[in-house]
């Protein structure tokens, strides 16, 4: 967060990426400060600080998210901008981000496929090596009741698959159906049949995982993710332990909230 807030003192407007963002057509002239990326889940629109845009006007904001940031050093910087933002009435513009549609007209896309639309394409392949320590980071625990390790990370590095992989699925499986014992390189990932195994390119050689994961299929996996992500208790309950000191509830206006809003913030529920 000091980095950010540097930044904008230094340059004026600045556009943060993730390191792993690709910026894939010109920022749209629409796309102005304070923005950031959102994406649906259930009732709530969390925040996915991805994609971030802010300037000198919002150098009091970075510093606050800065502190709420280190007193909260358990939680992803996401959930703390996103309690700064429920408080603050700031006019910030939020970019839709698809996860799942590939033929979407999203602007952001989390994979490392791309629309005509797409400007920022925010792969998440960095995960492969340790997909299960990102899974608790913005879960806060182990959501699966499957026992065995391997297979364990063999179903998360399939969800990070799904969602990536920018080529043709149903070809992948019929490729990985027959018995050529050869590497095929598809889409920056590379698929062995003779051992079903796969894996992003940059990891083949050192973190190959198997392929076949049963029982989940694509075909669940599109259903299960056709509404979007379901709510997330341990984001929900995170949000609510946040708190602004009397001094940071003079930094900017503060939203109106209902009666029953501000009667579960002072009973904490």
């Amino acid at each position: 967060m000091e980095f950010i807030h540097d930044a904008i003192n230094r340059f004026g407007t600045v556009l943060w990426l993730d390191v792993e963002c690709r910026i894939l057509s010109p920022i749209p002239e629409e796309w102005a400060a304070p923005l950031t990326s959102t994406f649906p889940m259930e009732k709530s629109r969390p925040i996915s600080t991805g994609v971030l845009m802010l300037n000198r006007l919002h150098a009091p904001l970075a510093e606050v998210w800065s502190r709420h940031a280190r007193k909260n050093n358990n939680l992803p910087d996401d959930f703390v901008l996103e309690f700064l933002l429920s408080q603050y009435d700031l006019p910030f513009n939020y970019i839709e981000t698809e996860f799942f549609d590939q033929g979407s007209s999203a602007q952001i896309v989390r994979g490392q496929w791309k629309t005509n639309n797409t400007v920022v394409q925010h792969p998440t392949i960095n995960r492969w090596p340790d997909p299960i320590r990102y899974s608790l980071a913005f879960n806060g625990e182990e959501l699966s009741t499957e026992t065995d390790e391997a297979m364990k990370l063999a179903r998360k590095r399939k969800y990070l698959y799904w969602r990536n992989f920018g080529g043709d699925f149903k070809a992948v499986d019929e490729l990985m159906a027959s018995e050529e014992d050869f590497e095929h390189k598809l889409n920056d990932w590379v698929f062995h049949p003779a051992t079903q195994q796969y894996a992003p390119a940059q990891y083949w050689s050192t973190q190959p995982e198997l392929f076949g994961v049963k029982p989940l299929t694509y075909a669940k996996y599109k259903k299960n993710t056709a509404n979007g992500f379901k709510e997330n208790p341990f984001r929900v309950k995170a949000l609510k332990r946040m708190r602004l000191s009397n001094s940071e509830k003079y930094i900017y206006p503060i939203k109106k909230q209902s009666f029953l809003k501000r009667l579960k913030a002072l009973l904490n529920i």
